[in-house]
């Protein structure tokens, strides 16, 4: 959405993390691609990505037949067909690397999260395999030792997922509230709300629709996670969802059959 506007570009996972030595090495990294990307887009309008066919994707993955969807994205340079300007704006997306560093990135550069009602990432987290799916996070033990500690403690899937959910969201609700985006306000404004994010008018080139009630996710798991975090009264996310909200996805999928 944000690489079809003006002199914008939005680049998915497109650093290599490969080999991670330390805290340190990441943020060298990043500074240093990031660096590089801006230049390369100004040159000849190219970039990395991680994207499907050559070109940047809405889905990282599409359903399978019998259920569960596989990943359809592998890294690769793109072309934008648009000129960069030298003071375009570069958004970046890297969701546990940067989520594990972002007390360190904010020094540098403006952070934004986008959170989802925490009901339906359990269930978009079920559906794929993912190291979050799996109850991990990639590079969690290296960049941050004690909350891999504090995760091994934690038995059985669900309780690892409910941790890790609850790790994102405190780590985000240290963000001032103007940087941390619903993905229902998202869809309900149909993008336009990025324009806050972008400083420059955001214009719409498709209509979006929201998928946190998909028959995608299975009834039983989604009343089970329902459960499960309707009875976490601690839980980081009540920060940015009214339980009402939880409750309301909860009860559309216990009035499925």
């Amino acid at each position: 959405m944000l690489s079809e506007q003006e002199q914008v570009a939005g680049l998915n996972e497109p650093i290599p993390f490969r080999n991670l030595q330390s805290r340190q090495d990441a943020l060298l990294r990043i500074n240093k691609e990031l660096a590089s990307f801006r230049k390369s887009l100004i040159k000849d309008a190219t970039a990395p990505v991680r994207g499907n066919n050559g070109q940047i994707t809405d889905n990282h993955f599409e359903r399978m037949e019998g259920g569960g969807r596989k990943k359809v994205i592998q890294r690769s340079v793109v072309h934008f067909d648009q000129s960069f300007q030298p003071d375009f704006k570069l958004f970046v997306k890297h969701n546990a690397v940067f989520t594990l560093l972002l007390k360190d990135l904010q020094s540098d550069y403006p952070c934004f999260a986008l959170v989802r009602n925490p009901l339906a990432l359990l269930g978009s987290w079920s559906t794929v395999d993912v190291p979050v799916s799996r109850g991990k996070i990639r590079y969690l033990a290296l960049l941050d030792p004690k909350g891999q500690r504090a995760l091994e403690q934690r038995q059985g899937l669900l309780n690892k997922q409910l941790y890790l959910l609850n790790y994102y969201f405190k780590i985000y609700s240290t963000l001032p509230e103007d940087q941390v985006l619903r993905y229902e306000d998202l869809i309900g404004t149909n993008g336009k709300m990025l324009a806050n994010i972008m400083e420059q008018p955001y214009h719409p080139k498709t209509s979006l629709s929201g998928k946190n009630k998909s028959n995608l996710y299975p009834r039983d798991r989604m009343l089970k996670y329902g459960e499960a975090l309707l009875s976490d009264e601690a839980h980081y996310c009540w920060q940015f969802y009214m339980r009402s909200q939880v409750e309301a996805l909860y009860r559309f999928y216990e009035r499925q059959r």
